[in-house]
C-alpha cells in the first residue's frame, strides 16, 4: 500500500507515527512496530523526493536548458 500512496500521505501517516512514539503511551512490542513503519515511510518519501529531484534536473537540463532561457516576465 506504500507505494501507492503520495507523498503528502505518506508524510502525514510518518507525522503521526513519530507522534505515537513520541507520546510513549504505546508498549514496547508496539514501538518496535510503529518504529519499523516510520523506517518505512521515511524511505519511501525519501524515495519519492530524489525522484521529483531527478524530474526537475531533467527538465531544467534538457535538450533546450530552461537554465539557459531568459526569464519572460
Amino acid at each position: 500500500m506504500t507505494e501507492e500512496m503520495t507523498f503528502e500521505q505518506l508524510y502525514a501517516e510518518l507525522e503521526e507515527t513519530v507522534r505515537r512514539l513520541e507520546a510513549g503511551n504505546c508498549s514496547l512490542a508496539e514501538s518496535v512496530a510503529l518504529f519499523e513503519r516510520s523506517a518505512q515511510l521515511a524511505e519511501r518519501c525519501n524515495a519519492l523526493l530524489d525522484q521529483a529531484e531527478l524530474r526537475v534536473r531533467q527538465v531544467s537540463e534538457g535538450p533546450a536548458g530552461l537554465a539557459d532561457r531568459p526569464f519572460a516576465g
